[in-house]
């Protein structure tokens, strides 16, 4: 399978998240990884808090590029879709095979949060307003 950013071969290798455990295919040339349907889900409610939230991700022009899916016979035209917890984030997926491609940075942007942020929604949860 091939690189929907750079043509590179992707290369399987494991993710191991809290306690999670299963194959990701990575780029090695642009850093990309690609998430066969379900992956990103086991992963996507990690939440890191930090101090001080910097994203390394792409710019917006690179990340509405087209792309097309890497793991699909045919190679159908991936969507994009705001992430939801971090609008920045423009996730690529295939509507067919429900796979999603994610650029550099943009799992660790996802997976971090600024300490205020996280200090609020736990405030919230605690009074019954979530």
């Amino acid at each position: 399978m091939d690189c929907p950013r750079c043509r590179t071969t992707l290369t399987a290798e494991p993710l191991n998240e809290n306690e999670l455990s299963f194959e990701i295919d990575k780029c090695h040339n642009c850093g990309g990884i690609w998430f066969d349907s379900g992956e990103l889900a086991k992963i996507d409610k990690i939440i890191e808090p930090t101090m001080l939230e910097i994203r390394k991700i792409p710019n917006k022009t690179e990340q509405l590029k087209p792309l097309y899916c890497p793991s699909c016979s045919n190679h159908p035209r991936l969507k994009k879709a705001e992430h939801p917890r971090d609008k920045k984030v423009i996730v690529d997926y295939c509507p067919t095979c429900k796979g999603i491609w994610l650029d550099k940075g943009e799992l660790e942007a996802i997976q971090k949060e600024n300490w205020g942020i996280t200090i609020g929604k736990i405030f919230k949860w605690l009074i019954g307003h979530e």
